[in-house]
């Protein structure tokens, strides 16, 4: 039955569109997966041809009461590209793949580009004009740039810069109502957003308790719930609304284009490689390095060295017995801050398993970045039976609380009898734990559960984020309304509902209390 009206509504919907739509078993199996934990089935995919499309498809998807999931390069780790409805996948085309309207002015650029972009393309374009965009995504060569503003995203050099939010100009973006909003043109935002957001934004301010705790969260890197910093600031509704769709993964409304700005490619560049025999000690080192103009602190453990070393060719410096903090300056005098750093350590007595290592030959640094963006990808499948799975891989910590945190999850570990493997954006207290899971044990969505549950009460006793840089999914809704509490989380809501009122987008990502082990991928419970 399930089969006959899945192809019975994709006939219907073909007529409607100039894009491709699928139903069939085999077409629709690439996206029922993303890089999570998680299968879900979805009754339809639709590949929008252009805009227009994108408006059709929406109106068919309300006429029949199904929820709409956009969906980019399938890269998430949280869950939040999978729907039970009608999953929208961009195609490579012209309409979606554009980059245009580029105009640079000195140590600034503005830049349009698709969706569909894929991250390191456009990266590519800026760079062969002079410019970079700083919100440098590891997944660079897998994300669109739909998908970076989707989740937030941010990268290593969110210490210096911070998240993509930051660098957003304007947005065009596709209501439940099929209204195309430019958000650089009050004339395309519609009435209800202009008084439904003003009102909420006097409540909010009204609320000193809420609008407290989300001021002394202003400073941290941030990924969870909806980006309500955006009402911290005045500024144009235009651009307070393209800040409140920065994280909303697709609930909000469905972003079609965005005009971003870069900037110019700076000169000279130096990393230094320090070595620790403690990973929280070296988590107190960061701190020390925070009080420098540093680009970007990398942490990876002992143990992830371990298993990197078993997978792949070391760079020079990386392939020790050690874990690992890669401090990268840039400018002019980057070598000269870079040595000063280390002096600065060495006076404060941090203990160095070895002596440090400077790198400023561009390519030996280049060698060290391309690992750290490919450890993601290499740790997955460490040995036969065990899975580094994406269960509590994004948690955020203020990076003064991060040493005694580090000391207190080591704990939940071993209690839990798993090795982990830590590494991330310490700069910014952004974290990518990922716990080594035996699938050949018994009762593993169990034991997910129990782990993340224990992680997550050790994140929110530190002040942190259970998302700093990945945006929300299944893997996390349930834990939102712990982190922000009742009142915060209802204004989240509230927010919902002023854009999305049937809840047609992406329903179950952002607000849920299914538990995340619900729709777990069958293929790791086959042992």
């Amino acid at each position: 039955m399930r089969r006959r009206g899945r192809e019975a509504l994709a006939a219907r919907l073909d007529q409607l569109l100039r894009g491709r739509v699928m139903s069939t078993e085999k077409a629709l199996r690439p996206f029922t997966r993303d890089q999570s934990i998680y299968e879900v089935e979805p009754m339809l995919v639709a590949m929008p041809a252009d805009v227009a499309d994108v408006q059709e498809l929406i109106a068919f998807a309300a006429g029949e009461g199904l929820p709409l999931t956009a969906r980019g390069g399938g890269s998430g780790t949280a869950g939040s590209a999978l729907g039970s409805g009608i999953v929208m996948v961009l195609p490579h085309n012209d309409s979606w793949e554009a980059i245009s309207s580029f105009n640079a002015d000195g140590t600034r650029a503005r830049v349009r580009a698709g969706a569909g972009v894929y991250h390191n393309r456009l990266q590519q374009y800026l760079q062969q004009r002079g410019y970079f965009l700083p919100a440098d995504v590891s997944s660079a060569e897998v994300s669109c740039i739909g998908g970076n503003i989707a989740t937030k995203a941010s990268g290593p050099h969110a210490l210096r810069y911070g998240s993509i939010d930051r660098f957003i100009d304007s947005l065009e973006f596709v209501t439940t109502r099929g209204e195309l909003v430019n958000t650089a043109d009050p004339a395309t935002i519609p009435q209800r957003f202009k008084e439904q957001l003003a009102v909420l934004e006097d409540r909010l301010r009204a609320d000193q308790p809420a609008w407290d705790f989300l001021e002394s969260r202003a400073g941290m890197k941030i990924a969870s719930g909806y980006n309500l910093f955006a009402f911290l600031e005045p500024q144009p509704l235009g651009q307070r609304i393209a800040r409140l769709l920065a994280g909303s993964v697709g609930t909000l409304g469905l972003v079609v284009s965005a005009t971003l700005h870069a900037e110019a490619e700076k000169t000279g560049c130096a990393a230094v490689l320090l070595y620790f025999d403690d990973l929280a000690e070296a988590a107190r080192a960061v701190s020390v390095l925070r009080e420098q103009v540093v680009s970007a602190i990398e942490v990876i453990s002992r143990e992830t060295v371990t298993v990197l070393r078993q997978l792949t060719e070391l760079p020079a410096g990386l392939d020790v017995d050690a874990h690992l903090l890669l401090v990268e300056l840039t400018g002019v005098t980057a070598v000269a801050e870079a040595q000063q750093a280390v002096e600065r350590l060495q006076a404060d007595r941090f203990r160095f398993e070895r002596s440090p290592v400077l790198a400023q030959d561009p390519e030996r640094i280049d060698a060290l970045w391309a690992l750290r963006r490919q450890i993601l990808w290499l740790i997955r499948h460490p040995r036969p039976g065990f899975r580094a799975l994406s269960v509590v891989n994004d948690v955020g910590i203020p990076p003064e609380q991060l040493a005694e945190f580090i000391e207190r999850v080591e704990q939940v570990f071993a209690r839990h009898e798993v090795v982990a493997l830590i590494y991330g954006h310490a700069g910014s207290g952004n974290l990518h734990l990922r716990p080594l899971f035996d699938l050949t044990l018994p009762g593993l969505a169990g034991r997910l559960r129990r782990l993340a549950d224990d992680v997550y009460e050790e994140v929110l006793r530190h002040g942190g984020t259970i998302s700093a840089e990945h945006g929300m999914g299944r893997l996390r809704a349930p834990y939102l309304e712990r982190e922000w509490g009742a009142a915060l989380y209802g204004y989240m809501r509230e927010l919902k509902t002023i854009f999305d009122p049937d809840d047609q987008f992406n329903p179950g990502v952002m607000f849920s209390k299914r538990p995340i082990i619900e729709h777990l991928r069958p293929d790791l419970l086959l042992y």
